[in-house]
C-alpha cells in the first residue's frame, strides 16, 4: 500500500463542503470526503507551524519534544514516521513544508523536494527573536507587525503578495513529477504534499476568488452584549497579534468580505491541487493501491470572536479536517464524531505500513475505524500550547462534547462545544458541571505536569535569549549578521 500525505497550512475545517460549508469552493476534498472517511472532531496537538508538525511526525506531545514555539529545535533524536516506514522498505518523501526547525531538515525522509529552508547550511540564530520571554511583560511579536494584525486587513500591501502562491506551485509541480515516475507493482512510497495555502498574509490570483464574488458566505459577527475575551491567554494573545490596532478596521463588512473571498480562493487553489493529485494517481494506475490521507496543521481564527491567526485553543484555530481515503478498499461515507488528534496519525501509518511503533506513544491507531469502521478508542484528546505570545503553559482537554481549557496558574474555563459551538458561554462556574471539571482537570493532570513544563520552558527561553543577546552585541560596525553560516564540507 502507498501512502499519499496532503497537508495545508491554516485550513479552517468549517469552511469547506466536506464539513458543511455551503459556498462550494472545495468539490474535490468534498469527494474525498465522500470516497472515504471524515473525521469530524480532529485536533492538532498544538496550534502552531513548527510545534503542531514536529508532534504530527513523531506521534508525541510537544512539550515531550521541548518544541515549544517557532523557533525550537526539533532534536534529530526522536524518531518519525519516515524512519518507521523506511524500515519496512517504504520510500519516503517531502514535497514543499514542513517548518523543521534546526540543521536536520530530513528527520528520517529519503528525499525532499521544493525545499522552504536549506539543510545544508547552519541554523540562524537570529531566528530565535520569536523564543519570546514569559518573564518579561506582554507584547507584540518581536518579530514585526506585518503577517499579525495587519495582513488582516486590505490594503495596497497585499494587492500583490504571490510568494507562497509560487512556492506552493512549485511543490505541486514536483509532487506531480513525482508520482508521474511511479508506476503499479514498485516498492511502496509515502510521500507527504505540504502547501503554505490558505496561510497568511492573503493572496491569490483572481480567478480563484472571482467564484465567490456574490456568494453568502459565513462572516464573523460578535452578538451584542458578547464579551469575546474570557481570560489572561486571550488577552495576551491579542497583543501579541496586535489585535487592539486592528480590531475595528478587520471587522467592517467590506474588509470581512475581502478577507474571506480571499481566503476562499486560496482553499479553492489548495482544493485544485488535491484535484490534480488525485488524477495524477488515476492516471498512473495507483488509484487501487495507495491511500490518500489529508489533513493541516492547525486552524486560523479568521476574525472569528474578533481574533485573527492560530495559537488560541478555540474551535477554529485547534481543530483540522482529517480525511482517509482509499476507494473500493476502505469505508466509504463515513463520518465519525468521536474525538481524535494528529498523534493518532504515526501509528495509523505505521500500522497501514505494517511498521514498528515505538514505545509509549499517546496515539492511537485510526487504520481499524478507516478500513472496517470499528468506533475509534473513547478517550480525552489534549491540546497544548506554550510558545511565543502566552505567559503560561496552556492546555485544552477535549472529552465528549466539552472542552475544558487550564491556562497555569491562571484560569479554567468549560465549554459545550457541541451546544455552543462558538464558544461564547463559559460553564466553568455552574454548579453542575463541578464533576465534570474535576473529571477533566484530573485528566489533563495525569497526562502533564504544568511546572515542568514551565521550567523547561523557561530554561529554553533564557537560554536562546542569552545567544540571541549575545549575537546581537557581537555585530560589528552594526553590520547585520549573515542569515545563515556554511558549515565544513
Amino acid at each position: 500500500m502507498n501512502i499519499l500525505f496532503i497537508m495545508s497550512d491554516s485550513l479552517v475545517p468549517h469552511l469547506t463542503g466536506a464539513y458543511g460549508d455551503r459556498a462550494g469552493g472545495t468539490p474535490n476534498l468534498d469527494r474525498l470526503a465522500t470516497r472515504g472517511t471524515v473525521f469530524e472532531n480532529a485536533y492538532c496537538n498544538s496550534p502552531l507551524c513548527a510545534p503542531s508538525r514536529a508532534s504530527l511526525v513523531t506521534g508525541r506531545y510537544v512539550s515531550e519534544l521541548g518544541a515549544f514555539d517557532n523557533a525550537s529545535e526539533f532534536s534529530s533524536e526522536w524518531p518519525t514516521v519516515a524512519y518507521a516506514l523506511a524500515s519496512e522498505g517504504y520510500e519516503t518523501t517531502l514535497a514543499g513544508k514542513m517548518h523543521f526547525i534546526g540543521h536536520d531538515q530530513l528527520h528520517g525522509l529519503d528525499y525532499r523536494m521544493a525545499l522552504e529552508s536549506d539543510y545544508s547550511t547552519g541554523f540562524n540564530t537570529q531566528a530565535y527573536a520569536i523564543a519570546y520571554s514569559w518573564e518579561k511583560p506582554p507584547r507584540g511579536n518581536p518579530v514585526g507587525v506585518d503577517w499579525m494584525g495587519p495582513s488582516y486587513v486590505n490594503s495596497e500591501k497585499w494587492d500583490d503578495y504571490p510568494r507562497h502562491y509560487d512556492d506552493d506551485q512549485t511543490t505541486h509541480q514536483a509532487a506531480l513529477e513525482y508520482l508521474a515516475g511511479k508506476r503499479p507493482g514498485g516498492s511502496p512510497f509515502f510521500c507527504c504534499v505540504s502547501y503554505h495555502a490558505p496561510h497568511n498574509p492573503f493572496w491569490i490570483p483572481e480567478r480563484f476568488k472571482e467564484p465567490f464574488r456574490d456568494k453568502e458566505l459565513p462572516l464573523p459577527s460578535i452578538p451584542d452584549g458578547i464579551d469575546t475575551c474570557h481570560g489572561p491567554m486571550d488577552d495576551w494573545l491579542n497583543t501579541f497579534h496586535y489585535v487592539p490596532e486592528v480590531r475595528d478596521a478587520m471587522m467592517r463588512e467590506d474588509n470581512l468580505r475581502w478577507l474571506y473571498e480571499t481566503y476562499y480562493g486560496m482553499v479553492n487553489y489548495l482544493d485544485q491541487c488535491v484535484g490534480e493529485l488525485l488524477d495524477a494517481l488515476q492516471a498512473n494506475g495507483l488509484a487501487q493501491d495507495t491511500a490518500i490521507v489529508l489533513t493541516g496543521d492547525h486552524g486560523d481564527m479568521l476574525a472569528h470572536r474578533g481574533m485573527l491567526q492560530k495559537r488560541y485553543l478555540y474551535e477554529r484555530s485547534v481543530r483540522v479536517p482529517l480525511i482517509f481515503a482509499l476507494p473500493g478498499r476502505w469505508q466509504e461515507g463515513q463520518r465519525v464524531s468521536q474525538p481524535v488528534s494528529l498523534v493518532d496519525l504515526f501509528p495509523t501509518f505505521a500500522e497501514m505500513g505494517q511498521a514498528p511503533v515505538p514505545a509509549n506513544l499517546p496515539g492511537s491507531s485510526l487504520l481499524p475505524t478507516v478500513s472496517d469502521g470499528s468506533a475509534p478508542e473513547d478517550r480525552p484528546v489534549f491540546c497544548e500550547y506554550h510558545g511565543e505570545g502566552v505567559h503560561a503553559p496552556c492546555f485544552a482537554v477535549r472529552s465528549g462534547d466539552l472542552k475544558y481549557i487550564y491556562v497555569h496558574g491562571h484560569e479554567e474555563r468549560l465549554y459545550n462545544v457541541a451546544e455552543d459551538p462558538d464558544e461564547f458561554s463559559n460553564l466553568i462556574a455552574q454548579t453542575e458541571h463541578t464533576k465534570d471539571v474535576s473529571r477533566l482537570r484530573e485528566e489533563l493532570l495525569r497526562r502533564f505536569d504544568p511546572d515542568s513544563i514551565a521550567e523547561k520552558a523557561l530554561v529554553s527561553q533564557r537560554n536562546r535569549g542569552y545567544i540571541l543577546d549575545c549575537s546581537q552585541r557581537g555585530r560589528r560596525n552594526n553590520e547585520p549578521l549573515p542569515s545563515t553560516t556554511k558549515l565544513p564540507t
